[in-house]
């Protein structure tokens, strides 16, 4: 790091962010595209505020709300639950009339949110919603869920099938579906991956991501559809833009269960969805984190960035960017930990350092960006910085 970075283990300089030295995104193409993210929160903490009478009964969960996944205590054991779906990934799969990733998708976003909080998956069910039951689309999403099972060394033990016409309306007509997911996890005695062992200096991971996963799509859709065909041939990538879009989730269950084998002390793991980097300062421990070495992002962020002349700060909070998993590591046990990753499916790379923060902020340096809450801001006095240094 050059002279004008923060020293390791400190908090960044500059980060006392007056008023004039920050501005927010301007508005939100993500909310013009339905998902208004502002919306959302006001809504989910009335929900919450509904539900937290019921913490009295059975059993609450160790992690509370806003982890990756809920932790109870079951005897002597400890099990991770989470649920997620498909979201409208699946929109561009009936248009593509192409379901081969959307198995693999509702595996990786449950897997993955386990591996979150410290747990080994052991288990699946699944919920398939559809305007009509086609005998060839299930088996596809039969055969991609069972893919995805045989990767994240989970079994789908169940599910439920619905349908219901009346409720969901697709691309085209009778191609309404939905797909959601719940996974279930063992959490060894000890190892609750929750931030509380983070210190200043410790090392982050960033794994690759294999495109955009499943976060974003409406805004993705919104700027990319309206330019493109989906069978159109994109020189950026390669291929048509449905089989960039397409391309299922990364699962990181081998990554994983390497680094643990290997005895890598992981005091963190966030999974890089919804929120993208700022999905690190959920951690418990009181650090913000600096990421000074990010990768390039891929193709296809940079086309939905330039096409949709969207903000760098509300591409790094819709989109993961090229980074679909990150973990925290202490400094000595790093290249050890890159040594072992080497071995695995996805690319990894030490992108930066945790800093003391009791606010848990999230510094890009090199974008001019500060992350809080549930949005990046631009700082300017760090922008002029790192144009200075570069």
């Amino acid at each position: 790091m050059g002279s004008d970075s923060p020293l390791e283990g400190s908090e960044p300089q500059g980060s006392e962010l007056s008023q004039e030295s920050k501005s927010p995104m301007g508005s939100s193409l993500y909310a013009k595209s339905g998902v208004d993210t502002g919306e959302a929160e006001h809504a989910l903490s009335r929900l919450l505020l509904e539900l937290a009478p019921t913490q009295v009964f059975g059993t609450p969960s160790e992690t509370g709300v806003g982890r990756s996944a809920a932790v109870i205590r079951v005897g002597p054991v400890r099990l991770a639950l989470t649920m997620n779906g498909v979201g409208t990934k699946l929109l561009v799969a009936q248009a593509a009339h192409s379901y081969d990733a959307v198995g693999i998708d509702c595996v990786a976003l449950n897997v993955n949110n386990l591996l979150g909080v410290g747990a080994t998956p052991l288990a699946m069910l699944d919920y398939i919603g559809c305007e009509e039951a086609d005998p060839e689309i299930f088996t596809i999403l039969g055969r991609s869920l069972a893919d995805a099972a045989r990767l994240a060394e989970v079994s789908i033990i169940g599910g439920e099938t619905a349908q219901v016409r009346d409720m969901l309306r697709g691309s085209a007509p009778g191609r309404g579906l939905d797909m959601v997911g719940v996974a279930i996890g063992l959490v060894p005695e000890g190892d609750l991956l929750d931030g509380s062992r983070i210190e200043p200096g410790d090392r982050v991971i960033g794994l690759a991501s294999n495109g955009i996963h499943s976060n974003g799509f409406s805004l993705a859709r919104t700027v990319l559809l309206g330019r493109f065909e989906l069978g159109c041939q994109m020189p950026e990538f390669g291929h048509t833009l449905a089989e960039e879009l397409l391309r299922p989730a990364a699962i990181y269950v081998e990554e994983l269960r390497a680094l643990r084998e290997a005895g890598i002390d992981v005091k963190a793991a966030a999974h890089i969805s919804g929120d993208g980097m700022l999905n690190l300062h959920r951690v418990e421990a009181p650090v913000g984190f600096e990421l000074t070495a990010l990768p390039a992002a891929p193709p296809i962020f940079r086309v939905i960035e330039e096409v949709g002349k969207i903000d760098r700060a509300e591409m790094r909070v819709v989109f993961n960017m090229g980074v679909g998993f990150a973990l925290v590591v202490p400094p000595g046990e790093a290249d050890r930990a890159l040594e072992v990753l080497s071995g695995c499916s996805h690319a990894a790379w030490c992108i930066g350092h945790a800093v003391a923060d009791a606010e848990r902020r999230i510094w890009i340096p090199s974008e001019g960006l500060v992350g809080s809450s549930k949005q990046f801001m631009r700082d300017t006095a760090e922008a002029t910085r790192a144009a200075a240094s570069s």
